[in-house]
């Protein structure tokens, strides 16, 4: 985990900070979020605008380290300006403050993509055809089924 910034109370009361990465550097806010419903964030993350304003850009949820039993906050920022989510966590400091730390996500075992198909896209066996379908060869696709060669358009053909 890299740290990349970090929030404070301010005097009324509200975490203010900042994080600077080689892509992104934002003011970012926490709002409490107040919630009977269990699965709500603990916070809400909102940044500040090149106009000024806050905007909303992501969430932190109350997390507890399995091993360490430690409370922490977790959650992601996001907005359309930005390629993917930064996803982050916030961990408690003795004098109040927040380290806000960065890892990239990991995959899961099945999250991984299979190997390409080494065929050569003439295999009756459904190996990758040119035309990007996985479909064996001389198999009808489309509603219709009926197809056209390449370059012909028939009548039948057209949707």
């Amino acid at each position: 985990m890299s740290n990349i910034g970090e929030l404070t109370k301010n005097a009324n009361g509200f975490y203010i900070g900042k994080i600077d990465t080689l892509a992104v550097t934002m003011t970012l806010a926490l709002r409490e979020v107040n919630s009977t419903n269990d699965n709500a964030p603990f916070y809400e993350i909102h940044a500040r605008s090149a106009a000024g304003a806050w905007v909303k850009v992501g969430a932190l949820w109350e997390q507890t380290g399995r091993e360490t039993g430690e409370a922490f906050l977790q959650g992601s920022i996001d907005d359309p300006s930005m390629a993917k989510p930064l996803y982050i966590a916030c961990f408690r400091r003795d004098d109040g403050s927040y380290a806000i730390a960065w890892s990239r996500p990991r995959r899961m075992r099945g999250d991984v993509p299979a190997p390409a198909s080494q065929g050569n896209g003439d295999s009756d066996q459904g190996d990758q055809d040119f035309d990007g379908s996985a479909a064996p060869k001389g198999k009808a696709k489309g509603k219709g089924g009926k197809t056209a060669d390449l370059g012909e358009t028939t009548s039948d053909s057209v949707s």
